[in-house]
C-alpha cells in the first residue's frame, strides 16, 4: 500500500511539474536506429522587437500588440425619437502589427450619471441596463495582421433612454475598457 502511494504522489508531482513547462515541438534522436544527429531551429531577436514586422515571437507573445483606438467616443439620443433613442457614430480601431489581434469588450470603469439609460450597447454587446453596468467580457471583433485585408474593425453604440425631461441635457460618461489579445 505505501509503495502505491508513494508511486501515486510521484506520478501527480511529476504530471503537476510537466505541465508547468511550456511545450515546443520535439525530434527523438535514437541511436538504436543509426540516428545520432538532430537538427535544431534557432531563431533570434537582436535589438528592439518590431511588432509591425513578420518574425519570431517574442518571449512575452502580448509585444505583439499594437493596435490604435480612438481616445474619446460619444452616444446621444435623437430629437426624432423625443431623446428615447440612442445612436452614435462610428469608432474604428486599427490593428498595426504583424499577428491578428483579438479585441474584447472587458467592462467599464467609473460610470457617472448613467441612471436614465435604459439600455446601452457597443456592437450589440450589452453595457448597462436600467443605468447599471452589465457587461462581462465579450469579444468585439478578431483583425487580421497588418498584411491582411482586414485590419481595421468598427464600433457603434445604440440604446434607449428614458429623459425625465428631454428638454434638459445630461452628460452621462464612463471609460470602456478594451482588451487586446494577440492570434499566434
Amino acid at each position: 500500500m505505501k509503495k502505491a502511494t508513494a508511486l501515486l504522489s510521484t506520478a501527480t508531482i511529476v504530471g503537476i511539474l510537466a505541465s508547468s513547462i511550456p511545450a515546443f515541438a520535439e525530434q527523438v534522436v535514437d541511436g538504436r536506429t543509426g540516428q545520432t544527429t538532430g537538427d535544431v531551429t534557432v531563431n533570434g531577436i537582436i535589438g528592439e522587437f518590431d511588432n509591425t514586422t513578420p518574425g519570431p515571437n517574442p518571449e512575452l507573445t502580448d509585444d505583439w500588440i499594437n493596435v490604435t483606438i480612438p481616445t474619446t467616443a460619444l452616444f446621444y439620443t435623437t430629437a426624432s425619437s423625443n431623446h428615447e433613442e440612442i445612436v452614435s457614430p462610428t469608432y474604428t480601431i486599427t490593428n498595426n502589427s504583424a499577428v491578428g489581434v483579438t479585441t474584447y469588450v472587458s467592462g467599464v470603469d467609473t460610470p457617472t450619471g448613467m441612471s436614465e439609460i435604459d439600455l446601452l450597447e457597443v456592437n450589440g454587446i450589452e453595457l448597462f441596463a436600467n443605468g447599471a453596468p452589465t457587461v462581462s467580457e465579450t469579444e468585439l471583433f478578431t483583425l487580421q495582421g497588418n498584411q491582411g485585408s482586414t485590419t481595421v474593425g468598427s464600433f457603434s453604440f445604440t440604446g434607449d433612454a428614458s429623459p425625465s425631461n428631454a428638454a434638459t441635457e445630461l452628460n452621462p460618461s464612463f471609460n470602456l475598457v478594451l482588451r487586446f489579445a494577440p492570434v499566434i
